[in-house]
């Protein structure tokens, strides 16, 4: 199993020290690529450059269906082989019209990346709220669709994280590795991997019966400073993998 930062989790570190501090710090911290959640305006050569000083792996990125069509130049230059819509609000899922309309956007930046790369989907919690799933949902309406399950927050909609792992069958691409406290967790720092609420255990388990290729680590609120974080996690994640 290979290890991944979601460059979301740093995006202080870049607002503080710049991209290249932000690669720097994933790279030190022994992880294997980056997930992208935007390219910091830098062009698509200058960002290659740095994934090659740093040797990362550019996994994934987080891009919008809208905003396929305008990254294919990066996902093309720097070879991202997986693309997770990161976001789609409550309302567009239980607005049959707005629906109907993400479904096709969905399909027409599927057109554009299905010979390049996987495409899929990364929840949140309101996915499951109100008794529905709308994830099983879309993944029913899209059956070229894969998930990127973010354990966090279907633990804090009730969820069982590791049933609904399982649940996913082969339409499961990747994990976002993300702990929960055990109280209060969207309002309170997320523990290290491994020592919060969320059964990473089970998870990591999964994982390894299901041959998932990477575990993406995500942090929205850092509970210490970000490089010894992401370096106690990452010693966490890797035994946890074993």
């Amino acid at each position: 199993m290979k290890f991944a930062v979601q460059l979301y989790s740093l995006r202080e570190l870049a607002a503080r020290e710049g991209a290249e501090a932000v690669l720097r710090t994933v790279s030190e911290a022994g992880y294997n690529g980056v997930e992208f959640a935007g390219f910091y305006d830098l062009s698509p050569q200058q960002m290659k450059a740095l994934l090659e000083k740093y040797h990362l792996e550019p996994v994934s990125a987080h891009i919008g269906a809208d905003s396929v069509a305008p990254s294919m130049e990066y996902i093309d230059t720097l070879g991202i082989g997986n693309i997770f819509v990161p976001w789609v609000a409550r309302e567009t899922f239980d607005d049959e019209a707005s629906y109907q309309e993400l479904c096709q956007k969905i399909k027409d930046a599927y057109a554009l990346l299905k010979d390049k790369a996987l495409f899929g989907y990364h929840n949140h919690a309101h996915e499951f709220e109100g008794g529905k799933d709308r994830l099983a949902r879309l993944l029913s309406d899209l059956p070229f669709l894969k998930a990127e399950l973010d354990v966090f927050w279907a633990t804090v909609a009730g969820l069982d994280p590791v049933k609904y792992l399982e649940g996913l069958g082969d339409r499961l691409a990747f994990v976002h590795v993300k702990e929960a406290a055990k109280e209060d967790p969207v309002h309170t720092a997320q523990p290290i991997v491994g020592e919060g609420a969320v059964d990473m255990r089970g998870v990591f388990g999964l994982m390894n019966r299901k041959k998932i290729g990477w575990a993406v680590l995500e942090v929205e609120q850092y509970p210490c400073g970000e490089a010894e974080y992401l370096r106690r996690s990452l010693e966490n994640m890797k035994k946890l993998a074993k």
